[in-house]
C-alpha cells in the first residue's frame, strides 16, 4: 500500500551523501512510500523466485512543475541516481525536467536502504534491486490520475543508468509490469551496458544514451554495439559520444582518480535469456547470486585502480544541451 506525504513548504531534499548541500525549493512535492524488494541474482527478478526475494519498504519523491494544474495529466520523469546517491549535477537534470512541464519522481533506493554509497562495493544495494524498484515504481504510477501513462520515461545515471536499461528489456517487461504497462522512452548517462542478454528482445520506443568515450568506469563500447542492434531491429535507439571525456563528464568536480571503483572495461558478462542467470562465457564456474561469490565473480575481470571519473571542460554542459531540445519532443 503506498502512502503519500503532500510537502509545500520549503524543505531539504536528497539526504544521503551528496557533495553539498541542495537548496531549499517551494514547488509542490510529494512522498511515496511503496514496497520493493532487495534482490541478489538477475534470475530472482522472475516467478518464483521473485517471490522469496526479502521484501522492503521505500520511498521515492514527486516534483511537480511550478503552475501544477490537478484537472491535467501530466508526462513523468522516472528517474535514479548512480553509485555515489544523488548529486548537484543530477539533480540539475531533476530541475530542468520540471521546469520543462514534467511531474519527476525521484527515486531514493540507497537512502530508503540506509545506504549512502555503491563504489567498490556493488553488493549493498545490487543493479538487481534498482531495476526492480524502478519496474515497481513504473506500477506504483500507472494508474495515477494526475499522470499521462503514455508518458511514463525512465531516466538515470551510472547505476540508475543501468537500471533504466534493463526495464527495456522485453522479458523483465513481460515478468514484472502491469498489464500493457511500459516506459515511453529511456534516458540514460553513462550506463553500465554490462552482462547483456544473448536474447535481443528489447523495447523499441525511444532511447537516449550520453556517454564519455573514454569512460573506463562503464565503458561505452558495448553501449554503441547495443544501439546498433538495436536500431537494426527496428528500435529508435541514440548515443552521444563525448570524445575524450570520463564517467560523469557532466560532474562539477574535476577529473580524478577513483581508486575504489571498479573499472569494468575487461568484462565480458553476458545474461542468459532462458535461465536469467548472468555468467562468463570463459568462465561458466563464476557464481552472481552469492554475496561472497559474486564478489569474486566481479574481480574475475573487474580492476580497481584505474578509474577516471569527473568533468569534460569541453563536453560538461553537453548532454544537458541537448536534453533541453529533448525534452519539448517527448512531451
Amino acid at each position: 500500500m503506498k502512502k503519500l506525504i503532500q510537502l509545500l513548504l520549503p524543505v531539504i531534499l536528497f539526504a544521503g551523501c551528496a557533495p553539498q548541500q541542495p537548496p531549499e525549493v517551494n514547488y509542490l512535492q510529494e512522498k511515496i512510500t511503496y514496497s520493493s524488494k532487495n534482490i541478489i541474482g538477475f534470475e530472482n527478478l522472475f516467478g518464483e523466485a521473485l517471490l522469496t526475494q526479502e521484501d522492503l519498504e521505500i520511498f521515492g519523491i514527486m516534483h511537480f512543475p511550478d503552475d501544477y494544474d490537478a484537472s491535467q495529466k501530466y508526462p513523468v520523469i522516472v528517474a535514479s541516481h548512480g553509485s555515489l546517491n544523488w548529486r548537484a549535477h543530477h539533480l540539475d537534470y531533476l530541475e530542468q525536467m520540471r521546469q520543462a512541464n514534467y511531474i519527476v519522481f525521484a527515486m531514493h533506493p540507497f537512502d530508503s536502504r540506509g545506504v549512502n554509497s555503491t563504489v567498490g562495493n556493488q553488493i549493498n544495494v545490487t543493479s538487481e534491486s534498482v531495476i526492480y524498484d524502478m519496474a515497481t515504481s513504473l506500477n506504483l504510477l500507472w494508474d495515477d490520475p494526475r499522470i499521462n501513462n503514455q508518458k511514463i520515461y525512465a531516466a538515470g545515471w551510472s547505476l540508475g543508468g543501468t537500471a533504466a536499461l534493463f526495464n527495456a528489456w522485453s522479458p523483465l517487461q513481460e515478468a514484472l509490469n502491469l498489464p500493457n504497462a511500459s516506459f515511453a522512452g529511456y534516458l540514460m548517462w553513462y550506463p553500465g551496458c554490462l552482462a547483456l542478454p544473448d536474447l535481443n528482445e528489447w523495447d523499441k520506443d525511444f532511447m537516449q544514451i550520453y556517454i564519455g568515450e573514454d569512460d573506463n568506469w562503464t565503458p561505452p563500447q558495448p553501449c554503441k554495439e547495443l544501439v546498433a542492434l538495436m536500431n537494426n531491429q527496428g528500435g529508435n535507439a541514440h548515443i552521444e559520444l563525448y570524445p575524450n571525456a570520463f564517467h560523469s563528464f557532466d560532474s562539477p568536480n574535476p577529473l580524478k582518480l577513483w581508486p575504489d571503483a571498479y573499472s569494468w572495461a575487461n568484462c565480458k558478462l553476458k545474461l542468459n535469456g532462458e535461465t536469467k542467470k548472468v555468467y562468463d562465457p570463459s568462465n561458466t564456474e563464476l557464481d552472481f547470486s552469492d554475496p561472497k561469490a559474486r564478489r569474486a565473480a566481479y574481480e574475475s575481470c573487474a580492476v580497481k585502480g584505474e578509474v577516471m571519473a569527473g568533468a569534460s571542460p569541453e563536453y560538461q554542459n553537453a548532454a544537458f544541451e541537448h536534453l533541453a531540445t529533448l525534452l519539448p519532443k517527448l512531451d
